[in-house]
């Protein structure tokens, strides 16, 4: 008696479930990363960063390059009218601040710039820049950053005006990891990094935007949470009466016992390591209420500081027998660091994905 032939429809169906076996053999092949933190924690240069290293075309082509460009020229002229606004209010709301006050060359470059009817830096407005940052009234204001809401790189920028003035410029590498602007929505992207593949999800970290991390929580072979180690003395962009530090503490705690990830690696990077070992010479971490009841030592010592801050965070996690946290000090500017570190945390989250399939124990 012979084989029972398969019919068209047979047949059909047999390779719609071969297709859909192989897709889903590939979709558990890609590790799903999800970078969550603060805002201002440095998650989107981190981002920026693994595009650069990884991206196709080595990252950025030019045509992606000058995409930049209207976030820089908006962040060179908005930043610095804010610096402007920050010098009458400090002068208002802070005797010790009453004399600061522009030069005459200094107000007329004020008034160029606030009269200017576009955000792009033409030379005109690159020479009201150049002069505003070297007024004094301008660097005080830059000074007190941590609490006026100025950028820290907006510095760069401001050094780098006339180059960025002129009519052929395209932003380089250096530019686009340092320009600043707020992630909304979700941004994701896929990078292929020693034949293994990630899916890179990017969230916008203000608490407006929260409420569209849901979305992405399904399936996340490892969370990376950022949080800005310098951020211990600024105050929310959304809320001025509380402490961003506070605030990352908080966060993390919610994320790293949320049961949406009970079986994900929890990474965290401690950002900013830099701009926080310049801080502290000058403002210890007793400021931050997180950090004045308990720490004890040389609250100025980066190397205590900073153990201090991993175990505080840490210490948020409420399953510690079941569940790991891999903390890094990092510095998301820092091409050649963010490499070596994405490097060490590829096996976690890859013995992380083997265990999830049963692989291993």
């Amino acid at each position: 008696m012979g084989c029972a032939q398969s019919t068209p429809e047979q047949a059909a169906s047999n390779r719609l479930n071969d297709e859909l076996k192989k897709e889903k053999k590939a979709d558990l092949a890609v590790k799903k990363l999800l970078f969550l933190g603060s805002g201002g924690s440095g998650k989107s240069t981190l981002f920026k960063q693994l595009r650069s290293l990884y991206g196709n075309q080595n990252g950025y082509g030019n045509k992606d390059r000058l995409q930049f460009k209207d976030h820089i020229y908006a962040q060179i002229v908005e930043q610095m009218r804010l610096c402007l606004e920050c010098i009458e209010i400090l002068k208002e709301e802070n005797e010790e601040y009453k004399d600061v006050e522009l030069s005459d060359g200094g107000k007329q470059a004020a008034d160029m710039l606030q009269s200017a009817g576009t955000l792009q830096v033409t030379e005109q407005i690159a020479d009201a820049i150049e002069t505003l940052w070297k007024e004094s009234a301008v660097k005080t204001i830059y000074d007190l950053r941590a609490t006026m809401k100025i950028d820290d790189s907006s510095a760069y920028f401001w050094d780098e005006v006339k180059r960025i003035s002129g009519n052929d410029y395209v932003p380089d590498d250096k530019d686009i990891i340092l320009v600043r602007y707020r992630t909304t929505g979700v941004i994701e992207q896929k990078f292929e990094i020693k034949k293994n593949l990630f899916h890179v999800f990017d969230v916008g970290g203000q608490k407006s935007e929260r409420k569209k991390w849901i979305h992405c929580f399904e399936m996340v072979t490892a969370v990376i949470f950022v949080a800005s180690l310098s951020c211990y003395d600024e105050v929310m962009f959304e809320d001025e009466e509380k402490n961003s530090m506070v605030d990352s503490i908080e966060l993390f705690e919610q994320i790293c016992n949320n049961e949406w990830f009970s079986d994900t690696a929890m990474i965290l990077f401690l950002n900013k390591k830099d701009l926080y070992a310049d801080k502290l010479q000058s403002v210890p971490i007793t400021v931050c209420p997180a950090f004045n009841g308990d720490f004890i030592g040389d609250a100025q010592d980066y190397d205590e500081t900073t153990e201090y801050i991993k175990d505080v965070f840490e210490s948020r996690n409420q399953a510690p027998g079941s569940k790991q946290v891999f903390t890094h000090l990092t510095c998301a500017v820092d091409k050649n660091q963010v490499e070596k570190v994405f490097n060490d945390v590829q096996t976690v989250i890859i013995n992380t994905s083997l265990a999830s399939g049963g692989l291993i124990a």
